[in-house]
Protein backbone atom coordinates (compact mmCIF):
# COMPACT_ATOMS: atom_id res chain seq x y z
CA UNK A 1 0.00 0.00 0.00
CA UNK A 2 1.23 3.19 -0.54
CA UNK A 3 2.04 5.89 2.07
CA UNK A 4 0.09 8.71 -0.13
CA UNK A 5 -3.12 9.35 -0.04
CA UNK A 6 -5.60 11.45 -2.56
CA UNK A 7 -4.70 15.40 -2.09
CA UNK A 8 -1.17 14.78 -0.61
CA UNK A 9 1.43 17.20 -2.26
CA UNK A 10 4.57 15.38 -3.29
CA UNK A 11 8.07 15.61 -5.22
CA UNK A 12 10.50 13.41 -6.62
CA UNK A 13 13.22 12.84 -4.16
CA UNK A 14 16.50 14.52 -3.93
CA UNK A 15 17.98 10.60 -4.36
CA UNK A 16 16.12 9.82 -7.47
CA UNK A 17 16.89 12.85 -9.09
CA UNK A 18 20.68 12.69 -8.82
CA UNK A 19 20.39 8.79 -9.70
CA UNK A 20 18.89 10.27 -12.97
CA UNK A 21 21.19 13.71 -13.32
CA UNK A 22 18.26 15.34 -13.33
CA UNK A 23 20.25 17.40 -10.72
CA UNK A 24 19.68 20.72 -12.70
CA UNK A 25 16.23 21.30 -14.26
CA UNK A 26 12.43 21.89 -13.39
CA UNK A 27 11.61 18.50 -11.88
CA UNK A 28 13.16 19.24 -8.93
CA UNK A 29 11.35 22.18 -8.07
CA UNK A 30 7.86 20.42 -9.51
CA UNK A 31 5.27 19.12 -6.81
CA UNK A 32 1.94 16.87 -7.53
CA UNK A 33 -1.03 16.51 -6.15
CA UNK A 34 -1.65 13.05 -5.56
CA UNK A 35 -5.68 12.40 -7.07
CA UNK A 36 -7.31 9.15 -6.40
CA UNK A 37 -7.34 6.67 -9.45
CA UNK A 38 -9.03 3.36 -10.18
CA UNK A 39 -6.44 1.84 -12.37
CA UNK A 40 -4.53 -1.06 -12.03
CA UNK A 41 -1.50 0.33 -11.55
CA UNK A 42 -2.48 2.65 -8.76
CA UNK A 43 -4.39 -0.61 -7.21
CA UNK A 44 -0.97 -1.99 -6.76
CA UNK A 45 0.03 0.32 -4.15
CA UNK A 46 3.74 0.85 -6.38
CA UNK A 47 1.96 4.12 -8.00
CA UNK A 48 0.02 6.57 -7.59
CA UNK A 49 -1.99 9.14 -10.03
CA UNK A 50 -0.99 13.15 -10.25
CA UNK A 51 -3.33 16.02 -11.30
CA UNK A 52 -0.71 16.43 -14.31
CA UNK A 53 -2.34 15.26 -17.49
CA UNK A 54 0.00 12.17 -19.53
CA UNK A 55 2.24 12.72 -21.72
CA UNK A 56 1.07 9.53 -23.58
CA UNK A 57 -2.54 10.34 -23.34
CA UNK A 58 -3.79 13.98 -21.76
CA UNK A 59 -6.90 12.89 -20.53
CA UNK A 60 -5.54 10.40 -18.24
CA UNK A 61 -3.44 11.60 -14.71
CA UNK A 62 0.33 11.43 -14.70
CA UNK A 63 1.72 8.14 -13.14
CA UNK A 64 4.64 8.26 -10.72
CA UNK A 65 6.37 5.36 -8.86
CA UNK A 66 5.62 5.84 -5.45
CA UNK A 67 9.44 5.11 -4.49
CA UNK A 68 10.48 7.82 -6.10
CA UNK A 69 7.68 10.57 -4.46
CA UNK A 70 8.33 12.25 -0.94
CA UNK A 71 5.69 13.76 0.65
CA UNK A 72 5.92 17.31 1.05
CA UNK A 73 1.99 18.72 3.54
CA UNK A 74 -1.03 17.39 3.31
CA UNK A 75 -4.37 18.74 1.89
Amino acid sequence: MTPFHPGDTVRLTNEFLRNTGQVVGGEGFSRWTIVACPCTLCGSGRFVATNEASYDDPAQARHFYAGNLEQKGSA
